[in-house]
């Protein structure tokens, strides 16, 4: 017996079609994106003569079952009319710890690029870094409809420490840590 030919062609089609079918399926475990907007306050040598700012944000998190998703998120501050510009995003995990209710505590563990830029020194000079960093998040959200949420979260990031050569002030380090208080809310889709 003889099987037919079937061309490639489709073949490819109809694998690019069973592989697309999870696409179209409910989905038990949601991602979300939505907006913070907090505290954020810097320690160590990045915090050095600097105030607490509002810091906004933005995140996006990608469900990957009932517990367990990846997040990512960007946060901008302005410290004391731009003496500490600071920049976060960051990316890790999200692992909701417990379901009471309306109710998910929560914790993040991941890391992130902190773009810093400080004025320094007396004559003012910018000393600019990329620098990496590690960061912990606890927090909860309340379930406002089945697509809707807000919540609060309690951020620390530890920048790791980098250095810059300025023309007047010479070697600049670079390192600290910030902590922040955020509200958040999104939409889950």
């Amino acid at each position: 017996m003889k099987l037919p030919k079937i061309p490639c062609r489709a073949l490819g089609y109809f694998f690019a079609l069973c592989l697309s079918l999870p696409c179209f399926a409910a989905v038990e475990d949601p991602n979300s994106v939505g907006f913070l907007v907090g505290e954020a306050w810097p320690s160590g040598q990045i915090g050095t003569g600097v105030d607490g700012a509002v810091a906004p944000g933005i995140f996006y998190d990608y469900a990957a079952s009932d517990v367990f998703s990846l997040y990512t998120s960007v946060t901008k501050s302005n410290h004391n009319d731009g003496l500490l510009k600071l920049v976060s995003t960051d990316i890790g995990f999200h692992a909701n710890l417990i379901y009471y209710d309306k109710l998910t505590p929560f914790a993040e563990f991941g890391m992130g690029l902190y773009f810093v830029n400080k004025q320094v020194g007396i004559a003012s000079e910018t000393a600019s870094k990329t620098l990496f960093g590690l960061n912990l998040g606890l927090g909860a959200d309340l379930d406002l409809s089945n697509r809707f949420f807000a919540g609060m979260m309690l951020s620390i990031h530890q920048v790791f420490s980098g250095s810059t050569t300025l023309p007047v002030n010479g070697r600049t380090e670079l390192s600290g840590r910030w902590a922040g208080f955020f509200l958040r809310g999104g939409v889950r889709f």
